[in-house]
């Protein structure tokens, strides 16, 4: 018997779990509990987060997809993050020990010359980025799972950085992208709520990072060209990077998170093409279960 047998009270023509079902209604309460809001923009805003979780284009993760599997996704990126910034501020990137003697990284940049305020910044990420590969190795190991090792990567996909604009624009997709597959991934932990409420923590720490290298951007007078269709990069008179209509993050599914890993993803489409698997900064592609746009 299957166990999608309710009805989503967001999505009304799709089938949920019970589990499922009680986020709906925790959902809705929210909203009436908004007042000041409008309330249909910001159903709008729900009903649409809930169609993009239920539609082929935009599905966030199959419904196989465990717990594991999210830490372990949002693990490929942290190892991506932390070793640039390693490699920009020391010339070295993780060491076996922190990246579970993982695969290769090749275009790196040597040691780059940056100035203090960014210099500061950077060394800023590094702590917390290993912190969090501590953090979802820990995680993963004690509910019974195997952290992935660090996959091959290429910090040159982009082209290679040698100067402090080129590592702040680099710097802007990769906090950027790792704050939206945060909000993606929030769905499927709904069932543990201690790594909910750790995943929430480390998504306040991603959206600290965004938003003091998009204040970087602006200070330092760079032109960021959108990576994706989602994305809205900062300007001299737009420093807060958010949906313009509800003021809400971008909320990137597992598809779309790959899209732009891999280089498949433009600033003219929503979705990159189904079931390309390797590319741009992943070479040999995520490691774990999920690692197909």
């Amino acid at each position: 018997m299957s166990k999608y047998n309710f009805q989503s009270s967001l999505a009304p023509n799709e089938k949920v779990t019970a589990e499922q079902l009680d986020t709906d209604c925790r959902m809705l309460a929210f909203e009436r509990a908004l007042p000041h809001l409008h309330r249909r923009g910001f159903m709008g805003a729900l009903l649409g987060a809930a169609a993009l979780a239920t539609t082929g284009g935009g599905k966030m993760y199959a419904q196989s997809t465990t717990v594991t599997d999210v830490l372990n996704f949002a693990l490929n990126l942290e190892y991506l993050e932390a070793n640039f910034y390693l490699y920009a501020s020391t010339g070295a990137g993780l060491s076996s020990s922190l990246n579970g003697n993982g695969g290769a990284v090749q275009g790196a940049p040597g040691k780059l010359p940056l100035d203090a305020e960014t210099l500061a910044v950077c060394q800023a990420l590094v702590t917390d980025e290993v912190n969090h590969i501590a953090l979802l190795r820990s995680a993963v190991t004690s509910l019974g799972g195997n952290p992935i090792a660090q996959p091959a990567m290429n910090l040159a996909a982009n082209g290679t950085i040698t100067t402090q604009a080129q590592f702040v624009a680099q710097t802007r997709l990769f906090t950027a992208l790792g704050q939206s597959a945060y909000v993606g991934g929030a769905q499927l932990l709904v069932s543990n709520p201690a790594v909910l409420t750790t995943a929430s923590q480390i998504l306040g720490a991603e959206g600290q990072h965004s938003g003091v290298v998009e204040y970087l951007c602006v200070t330092q007078g760079l032109a960021i060209p959108a990576f994706d269709a989602q994305d809205v990069p900062p300007t001299a008179t737009n420093y807060i990077t958010v949906d313009p209509v509800h003021a809400l993050s971008p909320l990137r599914s597992t598809s779309q998170v790959l899209g732009v890993a891999y280089g498949a993803s433009t600033a003219a489409t929503v979705n990159p093409p189904t079931g390309v698997m390797m590319g741009g900064f992943f070479p040999s592609g995520f490691n774990g279960n999920v690692k197909s746009t």
